[in-house]
């Protein structure tokens, strides 16, 4: 006899009988409510995004009433149930000022930057310094100050006519100067095989 024995094997009466009885700690039977609630896919994401929906629109408001500079204009909140239309109006109107204020702010940050370089700029040309490099080499610098000399790309062959080392595709050449010829290489639906 094994050390696990499960017993002798149940009838089937009885396995009727264990479907639809409860045990502690355990699942549900099969055909509850509670079953169904637990294990159903659709319920589980509409909670979720249900929560994360009303944690999103808390988070949205909350940072809007930390850093708005118009908030004595806002409506009290026992307003809205009085005279929702003009609650919910009187807050976008505050919303859109608040946004037109930010950008305006920013626009101002980027015109002070932008000019602190153009001063900068102006500065080193008059005292002759534009030819030296910035914190780090970090200058703005035109295509060929930052690529130098580099390999043309035009025509593959050098000026007396003879082909360079990659003359077309379907060879290869390796360290050695050795040519091997490169098997083509199938496509399915645009995918390398």
């Amino acid at each position: 006899m094994p050390r696990q024995y499960p017993g002798p094997p149940l009838s089937q009466a009885q396995k009727e009988e264990q479907k639809v009885k409860k045990y502690p700690h355990m699942m549900p039977a099969e055909g509850t409510f509670m079953f169904w609630f637990l294990t159903n896919r659709l319920v589980h994401m509409a909670i979720c995004l249900s929560v994360l929906l009303s944690l999103s629109v808390l988070v949205f408001f909350e940072n809007f009433h930390r850093t708005t500079p118009f908030l004595e204009l806002l409506p009290p909140a026992k307003e809205f149930w009085s005279a929702p239309f003009k609650f919910i109006g009187t807050y976008a109107h505050v919303y859109k000022m608040h946004t037109e204020h930010i950008s305006a702010r920013t626009a101002e940050k980027r015109r002070k930057a932008v000019e602190d370089v153009q001063k900068r700029s102006r500065y080193r040309k008059a005292h002759g310094l534009e030819n030296e490099q910035g914190f780090g080499g970090w200058m703005a610098k035109s295509d060929a100050e930052s690529l130098g000399p580099a390999i043309p790309t035009g025509d593959l062959h050098s000026d007396d006519g003879s082909p360079t080392a990659a003359e077309d595709e379907s060879t290869h050449v390796d360290f050695e100067g050795r040519k091997t010829r490169r098997r083509p290489v199938k496509r399915w639906l645009g995918i390398w095989e």
